[in-house]
């Protein structure tokens, strides 16, 4: 599954820096990503449910990607929005297009998002998008 959405977001926009490796300590690496870096972060803890999809079982994730940018300090509400837009423009939207073209996997039904506080630095703008990631197995 990692390798499949770390494509999908190379092909969707291939300057995000992509981290999905929990032992890195996201909190601790954020301090080394440059302010102009980009970066999407794909939570390791997952959720989901086994079941059958006609007489296919299947396997279905939640799946959490944080896409982020880093600002500069003393930002009001107004130029977080403004980011935020332009991580919708660049990245989520494009990320959305890319995984409808993966004829392999079921689409979700809804694409979820949230603007949270920040998460990995007090510099952080991000929006994270949580779908489901539904495997057919044969």
């Amino acid at each position: 599954m990692l390798s499949k959405l770390e494509k999908i977001i190379k092909r969707a926009n291939d300057s995000y820096l992509i981290e999905y490796e929990e032992l890195n300590m996201m909190n601790a690496k954020a301090d080394e990503i440059k302010y102009s870096q980009p970066f999407a972060y794909i939570e390791e803890f997952r959720q989901g449910e086994y079941g059958k999809t006609g007489f296919w079982s299947s396997k279905t994730t939640r799946v959490e990607i944080w896409f982020c940018r880093f600002i500069q300090f003393q930002n009001n509400a107004i130029e977080r929005e403004e980011i935020r837009n332009a991580i919708e423009n660049e990245i989520v939207f494009p990320f959305i297009e890319e995984y409808k073209k993966e004829t392999a996997l079921k689409q979700p039904e809804k694409w979820k998002w949230f603007c949270s506080p920040p998460r990995f630095d007090a510099n952080e703008v991000s929006i994270m998008l949580q779908f489901d990631f539904n495997e057919l197995k044969c």
